[in-house]
């Protein structure tokens, strides 16, 4: 499920924001020049400032209907687009709008943005420089640019352009966050990366002097007020790891609050509303009212579920709106943020004592695995080994392009000219740039292109039908996957990992030791590809693994969710205490 997920890294709440400020000072203008659908337009800019994008895009194709010109709609239009996912239309209306209105700089990045998110990476870049010709400098603009050479498979040129981008905009959010993720799919040393997160954090969520003191009662033993934030109460990755918490919280020791920065609703989101005791929506509060609410409801522990990913609200934890704070699941790294208490993993992911120094915050380690994985329910049965039809091995990388790196592509060479019958499929690979770009890495590693297959990003059902038609996958490096790993071994593909020293390079590590597979685990390219040669040589045993895989996750904590709930509620507890111990010092009185 994780192919659906684009690296847009805020550069969309940006843009967002700077076109709907826009064209409200322009609405004024409208009725002036007694512009008839000056008021729908004026109502479709306040359902987007509403979160309502499908009422928006409504009124914006009514006014369309009778004046097809109208760039104003175009651009509501898009705008809503963006909002809702839908990229091809996003592009359609934006590139409307340069054909109706002209090289505006603001309409050429809009459009520009709109390109890259359909995956149209040259397009972007196109656009986004004739943007940069008329407002030279300007740091939207040339976020835009290190977000589309990344769309491009060009992480050196945006890892570059991304730091010139800081040197000129040092406080400018995006950047940072943008920053902040290619160092981290590049794999960059744990300190660097711990820097740049905690100069995320000075820059760009100060904490606030007149924040108020906690008022939760420091009672130790008592039912705890537990609050999950997240964007991503939806139909997402994330979902298939939230939805056991709130299954299995016991009530009689943990009441539940979401928190939801999920712009777009869906069934997922529901049936998460359904289970949690006290849902609250906050897309629309800013991070002051925000804080306001978490601390009415009087939360003791609140959990961030985003990390630094798209729709987060580390800006509110800055607040500190809970006397304990913690980070799970949604990022691979720190937060930065000095308010931030916790950052929940496991002993695998990240081993005791060589990895404090790479976190702001403190490990709290849970005893058996940091995933509690639930299948979706749509998932297809597991097929048989597709080698056996077809008389040779196909390999698959089923992460997105963006975790592939010339090096990983040099390592794959070496497996397939070992093994020179086998093919490899690529999923989550853009059409046009990327996939030129990354056949060209092949050949330049003495791999003839024809032995690759390319898929774009795919909707659930192909993403996972896709699975039947390979043998063995391979999980990139040094970004691992992670939920993506979990639905590739539900569907029965056996995956070889290579595990590194920071938890991003260890996530594959953490879930097949978790299922019992440690010995698809190297902890070198040469056992790497050892690993690989000897199960591509053994369809025996690929079989086997093919067959018996989801016995083997159902028997493991990592489908167990009602013992790993309770592990994690022991963790609630034991920080909980803790934090009941400081204030009775602190006090001189006792809980």
């Amino acid at each position: 499920m994780a192919q659906l997920v684009r690296p847009i890294h805020g550069a969309k709440q940006t843009m967002l924001k700077g076109l709907l400020s826009g064209l409200l000072r322009r609405g004024d203008a409208a009725r002036v020049a007694g512009d008839t659908a000056a008021p729908q337009i004026e109502q479709a800019i306040r359902l987007l400032q509403l979160h309502d994008a499908v009422g928006a895009a409504r009124m914006c194709e009514r006014v369309l209907e009778r004046d097809p010109g109208m760039v104003k709609a175009w651009e509501l239009l898009g705008v809503a687009a963006l909002n809702l996912g839908d990229y091809p239309l996003a592009t359609e209306s934006f590139e409307r709008v340069l054909a109706l209105a002209g090289d505006d700089a603001q309409a050429l990045a809009n459009a520009a943005e709109a390109n890259r998110r359909a995956d149209r990476g040259d397009r972007a870049l196109e656009l986004i420089e004739r943007a940069l010709a008329l407002k030279p400098g300007f740091a939207p603009f040339l976020h835009i640019r290190v977000l589309a050479l990344e769309t491009s498979w060009r992480s050196d040129e945006a890892l570059a352009a991304c730091r010139e981008a800081l040197r000129l905009h040092p406080d400018f959010a995006g950047l940072h966050t943008s920053h902040m993720t290619l160092l981290n799919r590049a794999g960059a040393d744990p300190a660097l990366i711990l820097e740049a997160h905690c100069r995320w954090a000075e820059r760009c969520a100060a904490s606030d002097s007149s924040t108020p003191q906690h008022r939760n009662p420091p009672q130790a033993e008592r039912r705890l007020r537990i609050g999950y934030v997240s964007a991503d109460f939806r139909r997402h990755a994330m979902s298939d790891f939230v939805l056991p918490l709130l299954e299995h919280h016991d009530p009689a020791c943990v009441e539940a609050y979401c928190y939801s920065n999920t712009p777009v609703n869906d069934d997922i989101t529901r049936r998460c509303e359904e289970l949690a005791p006290n849902w609250r929506d906050i897309v629309s509060l800013p991070d002051a009212e925000a804080d306001d609410l978490i601390r009415n409801d009087g939360i003791d522990i609140l959990i961030d579920l985003s990390g630094h990913a798209s729709g987060n609200r580390l800006g509110l934890f800055a607040r500190k709106p809970a006397p304990v704070q913690a980070t799970y699941l949604g990022y691979p790294g720190t937060t930065g943020l000095a308010q931030m208490d916790y950052r929940i993993t496991d002993a695998r992911a990240d081993p005791p004592g060589s990895s404090e120094a790479h976190y702001r915050e403190q490990l709290l380690r849970l005893p058996h695995s940091l995933w509690c994985f639930a299948p979706p329910l749509q998932m297809p049965e597991v097929g048989p080994l597709p080698a056996f039809a077809t008389g040779q091995i196909t390999f698959g990388s089923l992460n997105s392009a963006f975790k592939l790196t010339p090096q990983l592509v040099a390592l794959w060479s070496r497996l397939l000219v070992a093994l020179p019958e086998s093919k490899l499929v690529l999923a989550g690979v853009p059409a046009g740039a990327p996939r030129v770009r990354i056949s060209r890495e092949f050949e330049l590693n003495g791999i003839n292109p024809a032995r690759l297959e390319f898929h774009a990003f795919l909707q659930w059902q192909e993403f996972w039908a896709l699975h039947g038609r390979i043998d063995l996958a391979l999980d990139s490096f040094p970004c691992n996957g992670g939920a993506t790993t979990c639905e590739t071994l539900w569907l029965g593909v056996p995956l070889v990992n290579l595990a590194g020293k920071a938890f991003l390079s260890r996530a594959g590590l953490s879930i097949l030791t978790t299922i019992g597979l440690p010995e698809l685990v190297a902890h070198s390219e040469d056992e790497y590809l050892r690993i690989a040669r000897d199960l591509a040589g053994d369809r025996v045993r690929l079989a086997q693994l093919r067959a018996g895989m989801r016995e083997r996750m159902r028997a493991s904590p990592l489908l167990a969710a009602a013992a790993f709930t309770r592990d994690l509620e022991d963790c609630y507890r034991t920080v909980w205490r803790q934090w009941c111990a400081r204030q009775t010092a602190a006090q001189g009185g006792a809980c």
